[in-house]
């Protein structure tokens, strides 16, 4: 699959092709997904500038009740969720220079050890509890490949073994260049690409997700995040980048996300009748918040506006599903 996915064409004539969704697939999908299951595959995130932390203490709440796989948070709060976490399977998920990612190699550095030393200490339980997820510098990633290469070597080597996840701003990206980060991301060591900060242009939409799964292949993980809220946003994630069993574990796939609860709750919904669901023809609409496209370069807005499927205005509606 990767093979073919780096030999496309990436011209005006032969763009990847939207994913077409076929009703069975997604029934096997839903039918598959327990709650628990979905839960697994959940990053609990709040990365707002004014998040306190009464709201860390209930993220941990939902993650020890319902099982979700970690907890996504900026820095800052190293020196508290560890204590939150330990004795507990939840992960602990930081973002790394986030959300520009354009701090030096040797600050991400410093960074990334600062964070896997500081929880290491307060929780206690040796390594495997800490995940890391970085943003690359997007702008030296356009024009120097090889300082991406090394930024990226240089976080992988500075986790001592922690779990490590390449954020790529894939809205600020042509599909060729996709394809190019997500190779890079590869060799560099990393262990999931992902789509987006979540405060991008664009959030996850299941033709970059299909993307970054076709050229790592199915031996590395890939997140999605950035306007997931409902559960048909997520079905159709799991469509186009672990459409595979088993690829829908949580070194394989993962959702980051702040609306955990609603995702389960519509998941319910879905399930009481799952063809029906998966034979509507609603497209998930969180993608383009507040049409943000008008924010991205001239020459990638281009690309994104013709793909929406229903918007008139050639942008993905603001509302949901629901």
């Amino acid at each position: 699959m990767a093979a073919r996915a780096l030999s496309l064409a990436l011209d005006e004539e032969s763009r990847v092709p939207l994913v077409e969704f076929e009703p069975q697939d997604l029934v096997e999908i839903i039918e598959d997904l327990t709650p628990e299951k979905l839960a697994s595959l959940i990053d609990v995130t709040d990365l707002k500038a004014d998040t306190q932390q009464p709201k860390i203490r209930k993220m941990v709440d939902w993650a020890l009740d319902y099982g979700f796989y970690s907890i996504c948070v900026n820095p800052v709060e190293v020196d508290l969720l560890p204590t939150l976490l330990k004795d507990s399977p939840v992960k602990e998920t930081y973002v790394l220079d986030f959300p520009l990612g354009k701090a030096s190699i040797q600050s991400k550095r410093r960074q990334a050890a600062e964070i896997v030393e500081t929880s290491r200490n307060l929780r206690e339980e040796g390594p495997g509890k800490i995940e890391l997820d970085m943003v690359i510098n997007v702008g030296r990633f356009k024009v120097d490949r090889d300082y991406t290469r090394e930024e990226i070597k240089a976080v992988v080597e500075a986790a001592e073994g922690e779990l490590v996840k390449v954020i790529i701003r894939s809205g600020e990206l042509t599909e060729e260049e996709i394809v190019e980060a997500c190779r890079i991301v590869k060799d560099a060591g990393a262990d999931f690409v992902k789509n987006s900060t979540g405060m991008d242009a664009l959030g996850a939409t299941p033709e970059h997700i299909w993307l970054m799964r076709e050229t790592v292949g199915p031996d590395m993980g890939v997140k999605a995040a950035g306007g997931i809220r409902d559960a048909m946003t997520v079905l159709r994630l799991l469509y186009a980048g672990a459409k595979k069993p088993e690829l829908r574990t949580p070194d394989r796939f993962r959702i980051g996300t702040s609306g955990p609860l609603n995702i389960l709750a519509t998941m319910n919904w879905i399930k009481a009748s799952p063809q029906a669901w998966a034979e509507a023809k609603v497209i998930p609409c969180t993608i383009c918040p507040h049409g943000q496209t008008a924010k991205q370069r001239r020459e990638v807005r281009e690309i994104y506006v013709k793909r929406c499927r229903l918007c008139p205005y050639r942008r993905y509606r603001k509302d949901k599903d629901f």
